[in-house]
């Protein structure tokens, strides 16, 4: 209270003998403690407190407040924190000279000592709260006297200067916007003042001399991040005339997670559409064009039917989720319900390509457009219209390149896809029935020529495998012997038996028993599967295989297989569900007995071909049993079970054909399933395969990346499945560092940010992992070792985008939560050819061995016509928490960002993590929250040292932190008074 005193009685000293601004300034000093700001002794509100003492303000008081700023006695905050306290409103003059202190001050308003930077957000808060008061009460009088006096027009227009001074001082507003995260109540104040103005103008008619004040005033009411700059790094769409990263996205998606439902694919696409920025209208154009690049690429019938099956059947129903989330909650439905117009807009613009429609029409051998529409106008896509319109501008076309193919169509597995709908229903219907024999009539057509590929490529996009497969467990489990059954039932049920269990089979093998079965299924084939079967990945052990087996039953097995007659099914209490369980210890006799020469070649031939004889699926199980031992054996060893399935292998004679009903159909499946049983375990020389092993693996990588350079900007179906092996063998981190060597080696920015696009595709062969090797392993060691080479400014940005794309890649919530626990997925394409050869068979089993424990998990997926039903929030909300491994991969590189602005030296490594952190706030937007926690706290400060450029603004800063919390406003108010002390700085503004 002294030094109060003093400083009230010096104020009345200098007024008294009118000192000038430089001898207040050198007096004042005598009074404050060396040392300690004026803000102690509230100098700032003794000051005013005389300057307003009267009806009008005195300059001179004023000044010596205005010099106290200049020479840092006082702050800002505590000057604002003054004014916005005045209360007399109705003294205009003394108001009127407020606010044009205020203009003099505005443009240099900063925090100089840590101690400010707390009060400065309030201040500023207090501030605009009081300028909304003031023309509240101004319009207010002209609404009740329908007039104003000059000096209140003059307030007023004194008053409308000074808030666009605000909104137009980036810093200030960042201010407001960090103070509304902690001054609640009185932004809640701000916005009823802000209405009651509102409300004023229109009930008054009142006139502004500045038209804009009513906006600007609205600006400060409802202040928003979007309202603060920030530098752009982000490619904008109107920049990409053609779109690289759909189509491959699609293909890997596709790939990977074909059972997938519909859900799954729009978070997918909604993901990128937040990314690039597409419309909805380029959205479904890019969808669509997607699936016709990849249909006319596709060679092998695997790939045909299931692209084929997705455009028909899976992406209607992802087009029409998609656009179904664009509305509004609460929005009326348009008036247009029969069509989406945006999907109209992109086929306009898809029929200009004519030349991959062309292609498409000759492969199909029909009008693609026409045939596509029709079926879409019965899901309320497009209309009648819309197909006659289309038909017709693609026509012409069709009819000449019909001349061109002299009436000699090409085949194609198009027509037959969309048929496959039928047939699905129909077998769905007939397994839910009880009569034995018309279940076998069905299930035996089904393997027949590529049906049951055409029905399970329905089944999967459709969102009815799992449905299928069900009902087939059912039937197999129904169809069970009964002991001491004879009879044509008994043959009948033994029928049903083996095909439903075959197909079965195959299914697995093409999907992976984590995909189609569920995790504690009690069925007898799933339990033989759990236990029993050998699948690619998930290797068993034959120690463990034969703990299962009754030693009195193999004895009776072995007695039974060893007579010639045993091919017919006699009399016993063995039923085939036993056999199936206990045939790995007839084998495992048998190949001891052959080792030891107690048995001869001939014998063991006989005892395999009794095997064969009686059911199909009797070979399976052998088969599996065998691959089994066969891996854990020495390879001196490998002879022998390897001829125990070639004679599996071997054909039939018409004569045991004929003895069974269906036998060819089930023959050939069972061959289908042996054959790629083998081909796991040991691959056929010359066998042409997605990984060759008498080639180093970056050869064959240099291999398939110009076959991807040679495609012009998509994604071939076997590309992708041939970089997924190499994955599988070369590891995340071999495979990450190959794909960013390729894109650093692009010359030109166009071929970058396609090279980009396609690249971020291919990391979604396993996202989190191959992202986890980028953060790692990749980036930080790659910038070093090539700095000031070829990796500068483009490839610096290019790189960061990839960053970015896939760490918000995998921070998508994808789906409900059965799909947020993915984190492994397997293929269903996977065919003989995409094994390894047998030189490479150990290093192979060491990498399946190490990628066995990534079990996909799957809850009960809805079907594709059913999902729209689900809410948007599913497919948008943002992750509350980070999960490993990506928490652990951002905390290292946030640690190695450490180390790159360490120091004062400007260099591209400091410019990678300024635009790391940028794109990161611009791609990632409210998601990205928990990345940002991470965040070191000295980071920012240490990159706005370095970083001397006026590349990052106020927008940026006030993004990177958690306003809701004390420290993150903190944080965020020290880099922004930072920012602004260096802008100062920089421009040369005195004060």
């Amino acid at each position: 209270m002294k030094e109060n005193n003093k400083i009230l009685q010096l104020i009345n000293v200098a007024w008294r003998e009118r000192w000038s601004d430089s001898q207040w300034g050198i007096n004042i000093k005598k009074v404050l403690p060396r040392g300690v700001s004026g803000d102690v002794y509230n100098l700032a509100d003794c000051l005013l407190q005389q300057a307003v003492i009267g009806s009008t303000a005195n300059p001179l008081v004023l000044n010596y407040l205005k010099h106290s700023l200049c020479a840092h006695l006082v702050s800002h905050a505590a000057v604002l924190r003054c004014i916005a306290k005045y209360d007399k409103l109705t003294r205009v003059y003394c108001v009127t000279a407020l606010l044009e202190f205020l203009l003099s001050i505005i443009d240099g308003i900063t925090c100089r000592i840590k101690s400010e930077e707390s009060l400065l957000p309030g201040a500023v808060v207090q501030l605009v709260l009081w300028l909304m008061q003031i023309f509240a009460r101004t319009v207010q009088q002209y609404e009740m006297r329908g007039d104003l006096s000059a000096e209140q027009s003059y307030m007023l227009e004194q008053n409308c200067l000074l808030i666009e001074q605000l909104t137009q001082q980036q810093f200030l507003l960042s201010m407001l916007y960090v103070g509304c995260h902690e001054e609640l109540e009185s932004l809640e104040r701000i916005r009823d003042t802000y209405a009651s103005i509102k409300a004023s103008l229109t009930n008054s008619n009142f006139t502004l001399n500045t038209p804009a004040a009513e906006q600007q005033l609205k600006q400060l009411a409802y202040i928003d991040a979007k309202q603060l700059e920030m530098q752009p790094l982000n490619a904008p769409p109107l920049a990409e005339k053609i779109s690289c990263c759909v189509q491959p996205l699609l293909a890997v998606e596709v790939l990977l997670n074909p059972c997938k439902d519909t859900s799954y694919y729009v978070a997918e696409l909604q993901m990128l559409q937040r990314l690039k920025g597409y419309s909805n209208t380029r959205l479904f154009y890019e969808i669509i064009r997607a699936g016709f690049l990849t249909l006319s690429n596709v060679a092998d019938t695997s790939a045909d039917t299931m692209w084929g099956a997705f455009m028909f059947f899976k992406m209607p129903h992802i087009i029409k989720q998609l656009h179904a989330l664009q509305r509004v909650p609460g929005e009326q439905s348009p008036a247009c319900t029969d069509y989406i117009p945006e999907l109209v807009e992109a086929l306009e613009m898809l029929v200009e390509d004519n030349l991959l429609l062309d292609f498409l029409d000759t492969k199909c051998s029909c009008n693609i457009i026409e045939f596509l529409l029709n079926d879409w106008t019965k899901q309320q896509l497009v209309n009648e219209l819309h197909v006659k319109k289309f038909t017709a501008q693609r026509e012409a076309a069709s009819l000449l390149l019909k001349k061109c193919d002299n009436g000699q169509p090409t085949p194609s597995n198009i027509n037959f896809i969309k048929r496959a709908e039928v047939p699905l229903s129909g077998l769905l219907k007939t397994l839910c029935t009880t009569k034995v024999q018309d279940m076998v009539n069905v299930l035996c057509q089904v393997p027949v020529g590529n049906s049951f590929e055409l029905i399970l490529s329905v089944a999967t996009v459709d969102g009815r495998l799992k449905t299928f497969v069900s009902r087939l467990i059912q039937c197999n489990e129904n169809s069970k012997q009964l002991p001491g059954e004879l009879g044509k039932l008994a043959v009948i049920r033994s029928t049903l038996f083996d095909v439903s269990f075959l197909m079965l089979t195959s299914i697995v093998q093409n999907y992976g028993s984590d995909v189609v079965l569920s995790e504690r299924g009690d069925s007898f084939f799933e339990k033989w599967v759990r236990e029993c079967m050998m699948e690619r990945n998930k290797l068993k052990n034959p120690r463990q295989i034969l703990a299962l087996c009754d030693d009195s039953i193999v004895d009776e097995l072995l007695l039974s297989l060893s007579k010639p007659e045993s091919a017919q099914l006699k009399p016993s209490n063995l039923t085939w569900q036993d056999i199936c369980l206990n045939l790995p210890g007839v084998l495992h006799h048998v190949l001891i007995a052959w080792e030891q020469e107690t048995l001869s070649s001939a014998d063991v031939k006989s005892i395999l071909d009794n095997i064969k004889r009686r059911l199909f699926s009797f070979s399976v199980c052998a088969t599996s049993f065998l691959c089994a031992y066969m891996y854990s054996v020495r390879e001196t060893e490998l002879l022998k079970p390897l001829n125990m399935i070639q004679q599996f292998l071997a054909p039939l004679t018409n004569e045991e054909l004929s003895s069974q009903e269906n036998a060819k159909e089930r023959n050939a499946l069972s061959y289908q399933i042996i054959r790629k049983m083998q081909h796991e375990v040991h691959p056929v020389h010359n066998t042409k395969s997605r990984l060759i092993s008498n080639t180093p693996l970056i050869e064959q990588f240099r291999e398939i990346w110009r076959s991807v350079a040679e495609a012009g900007g998509h994604l071939p179906v076997r590309a992708a499945q041939t970089l997924e092996s190499l994955l599988l063998a070369g590891g995340s981190s071999w495979l990450v560092t190959q794909l960013v060597e390729q894109l650093l080696s692009c010359k030109y920015l166009r071929d970058m940010s396609k090279c980009m696009d396609i690249v971020f595709a291919i990391m979604h062969l396993d996202i989190e992992r191959n992202t986890e090797a980028l953060l790692q392993y990749v980036v930080a060691p790659m910038i070093l070792r090539r700095q000031g080479e070829d990796i500068n400014e483009p490839q610096l940005l290019v790189l960061a985008r990839l960053c970015v794309y896939c760490i918000v890649s995998c921070l998508e919530t994808r789906s409900s939560n059965a799909a947020s626990a993915a984190i492994k997925k397997r293929s269903r394409s996977h065919d003989e050819d995409e094994l390894v050869s047998a030189a490479n068979v150990a290093k192979v089993r060491k990498v399946l061995d190490g990628e066995s424990s990534n079990d996909f998990t799957d809850g009960s997926a809805p079907t594709a016509g059913n999902t729209a039903s689900l809410s948007s929030t599913e497919l948008r909300s943002p992750p509350l928490s980070l999960k490993e491994p990506l928490q652990s991969s951002m905390k290292h590189i946030f640690r190695v960002f450490l180390q790159f602005v360490r120091g004062d030296e400007l260099s591209p490594k400091s410019v990678f993590v300024y635009q790391f952190i940028s794109l990161l706030v611009e791609c990632g937007g409210e998601r990205v929250a928990p990345v940002l926690r991470l965040l070191p706290a000295n980071l920012m400060q240490q990159l706005l040292k370095v970083l001397a450029t006026d590349d990052i603004r106020v927008g940026l800063i006030s993004r990177l932190y958690d306003l809701r919390l004390q420290n993150g406003r903190q944080t965020a108010v020290a880099d922004l008074c930072l920012w602004r002390n260096m802008q100062l700085a920089r421009h040369s503004i005195h004060l």
